[in-house]
């Protein structure tokens, strides 16, 4: 008996008793859709929450002073900013950039106090870097002409009951270590889908806090947006030349937690996987074992007329696998169609938006999972049906071919 004809014996074999395989065909799907489908909303969450973090306030790099970055003063402000900027214009790599001064203090009015991080931005540049304007949902960005304007986070507004057009005071050490405390008028509120950067971050325009203190020259910190994040690293790397006395810093290296969670989605997927996947395959085991009892005489019968053991083990082996091969090509097809139609229309998960946000993700997610995935969850669940498949075969080697024939 050669191979092919082996191969065609287990094709048939699985079919002789329908409900059955169709049984263990339908848990391979099942098991196959819902660890893709889980698969994609893990990724999906994952970049969706770095996505936000990127967009909002990190973008692709930031650069700041060495001594700011250690002791966050704010005398410490960027050398040379204009060889700097001229560098960024000049690289085709830099999609946009913007300037900001960072001041750390103490925000405060009727009801109470909180720290927070003032970010001083030019509103024009700014809106080239990060979405924080398209986020208000009260009030206005930057369009007053009013000099001392600031915008908030919702959770920050909530938390010190700030309406707009509200008066309220920034406390903080200047250049000269002296205490110094400037009067803002809310202007507008921002939800970014960030509960914890709404908490404790504000936006004013530079031009406000450069008025307010004619000692301080310079800025703190250069956002950058890249063309394509492939190129991140490189920039860095360029920019990090221009002069020893610069901190450049990619998103991941400023969001540690961010990277080490996109670094780590693929192991713990593929861990999930086969968690799933092992559990389905004692249903595998539990069928084939029972089908090898049942034709028990036949392949008794198999081994008397010549069949080795080798090829019953393999028959048993073929068949199981067939089962697997039957049941991959619905499970992707139908996991594609799904995470295809919600890539576009989006699950709306509104009714825990306050825990979602706690994580810097927004209440629509929409999904997404690379094609890898795929291929590589496919050879997995081949894999364990062949695993699943030594236990049967081996069970049907054991068989006395002599007392097989003999049984009814």
């Amino acid at each position: 008996m050669n191979l092919i004809t082996l191969i065609k014996i287990g094709w048939r074999n699985i079919w002789r008793s329908r409900k059955r395989s169709l049984v263990v065909i339908f848990s391979i799907i099942l098991g196959l859709y819902g660890g893709l489908i889980i698969a994609s909303l893990m990724i999906t969450l994952n970049d969706q929450r770095m996505n936000t973090a990127i967009k909002t306030y990190l973008a692709d790099i930031q650069i700041h002073d060495k001594k700011f970055s250690e002791e966050y003063s704010l005398k410490d402000t960027i050398y040379n900013i204009q060889s700097i900027e001229e560098k960024l214009k000049s690289d085709k790599r830099v999609k946009s950039y913007s300037k900001r001064t960072v001041i750390n203090g103490m925000l405060s009015n009727a009801t109470g106090s909180y720290g927070v991080n003032v970010l001083g931005i030019n509103p024009e540049n700014e809106i080239k870097v990060t979405s924080v304007y398209n986020k208000i949902i009260e009030g206005d960005y930057f369009t007053s002409k009013r000099p001392n304007t600031m915008i908030v986070g919702k959770k920050l507004a909530d938390k010190l009951n700030l309406q707009i057009r509200s008066k309220v005071v920034i406390a903080f050490q200047d250049i000269n270590g002296d205490i110094t405390s400037l009067l803002f008028r809310v202007e507008g509120v921002f939800k970014s889908g960030n509960s914890m950067f709404d908490d404790n971050n504000v936006f004013v325009k530079n031009n406000s806090i450069f008025s307010n203190l004619p000692d301080l020259k310079g800025y703190h910190e250069i956002p950058i947006l890249t063309t394509n994040s492939n190129l991140t690293e490189v920039l860095k790397s360029d920019l990090q030349n221009i002069s020893n006395s610069l901190d450049v810093k990619s998103w991941d290296d400023i969001a540690v937690e961010l990277a080490y969670a996109n670094k780590m989605i693929s192991s713990f997927l593929y861990i999930f996987m086969l968690i799933v996947l092992c559990g389905l395959s004692f249903g595998i085991i539990n069928t084939m074992l029972m089908a090898i009892l049942e034709r028990k005489k036949e392949i008794g019968m198999l081994m008397s007329i010549g069949m080795t053991k080798w090829y019953i083990f393999l028959m048993i082996c073929f068949e199981t696998i067939f089962l697997s091969l039957v049941a991959i090509p619905f499970g992707i097809l139908i996991s594609y169609i799904t995470v295809d139609y919600f890539s576009v229309q989006g699950i709306d998960l509104s009714i825990v938006e306050s825990g979602l946000e706690n994580f810097g993700i927004g209440t629509v997610l929409y999904l997404k999972l690379p094609s890898e995935y795929y291929f590589n969850l496919g050879l997995l669940v081949i894999l364990i049906s062949f695993i699943s498949s030594i236990f049967p075969a081996i069970r049907a080697m054991k068989i006395n071919p002599v007392e097989a024939t003999k049984s009814i």
